[in-house]
């Protein structure tokens, strides 16, 4: 199976399939669960546009509740506090994140290891393009050295970095690629493609995310694997 073939099968396995809509009478009501589920999402949406654009000190409930056009007092009968609101919404961010990179990873273990990073970094690039905000309440946290960061690294990030680093390791130890330090290393690439993603100023028109990632993980590793000299 082919690097993008993983990708793509991990991705369709994660991804939720959209339901088909329904006609409700004027005498029909949806569900309770389904208007709760429906209102939490639409507050983690907002949470994580404000966290992403504010920090933590700088998105406040009310401003939260504007977003996502509800009362404010449904912010605190669905989460409870701020500090759990941003919680829930960290593990609505990236907990996607860190069940591709353990279903790319059990996908990808009979591949080599330079063809297992090429994965990795190609799962990690379709991740930055399907959800640039969600890169952005990392480069919220990392301004301030607060027990949120730690919270997030431990829980989330270190998750997805040591096994990109086990990859690294291991096409190390197979002599494919450069006895370059690995902290180093893991953050060259994963530097490149978030900064692609959170900050490009001048992003390609009329391309698809799922093509742009791709083309950009392409670039990041003839890069990272064979230089930019002629």
């Amino acid at each position: 199976m082919k690097g993008a073939d993983v990708v793509m099968a991990v991705n369709n396995r994660s991804t939720p399939k959209k339901r088909a809509s329904t006609t409700v009478s004027g005498r029909e009501k949806r569900p309770a669960r389904a208007v709760d589920l429906g209102t939490r999402k639409e507050i983690l949406e907002a949470a994580l546009t404000a966290f992403s654009r504010d920090g933590f000190d700088g998105a406040s409930l009310p401003k939260i509740a504007e977003i996502a056009k509800i009362a404010h007092p449904l912010i605190h009968y669905y989460f409870g506090s701020k500090d759990n609101l941003w919680r829930e919404t960290v593990d609505y961010a990236f907990g996607g994140l860190v069940a591709e990179a353990t279903a790319v990873e059990a996908a990808s273990r009979g591949l080599s290891p330079l063809h297992r990073l090429r994965v990795m970094v190609q799962a990690f690039a379709q991740f930055a393009a399907r959800y640039p905000d969600h890169l952005g309440l990392i480069m919220a946290e990392m301004r301030t050295d607060s027990e949120r960061l730690a919270w997030l690294r431990k829980n989330y990030l270190d998750a997805f970095v040591g096994r990109l680093t086990r990859a690294l390791k291991d096409a190390q130890e197979q002599n494919e690629i450069k006895k370059i330090p690995l902290d180093h290393l893991a953050f060259i690439l994963i530097g490149s493609i978030v900064l692609y993603f959170s900050i490009n100023f001048e992003p390609l028109k009329n391309v698809k995310s799922e093509d742009l990632a791709n083309r950009h993980a392409r670039w990041v590793l003839e890069v990272i694997l064979n230089g930019i000299t002629a």
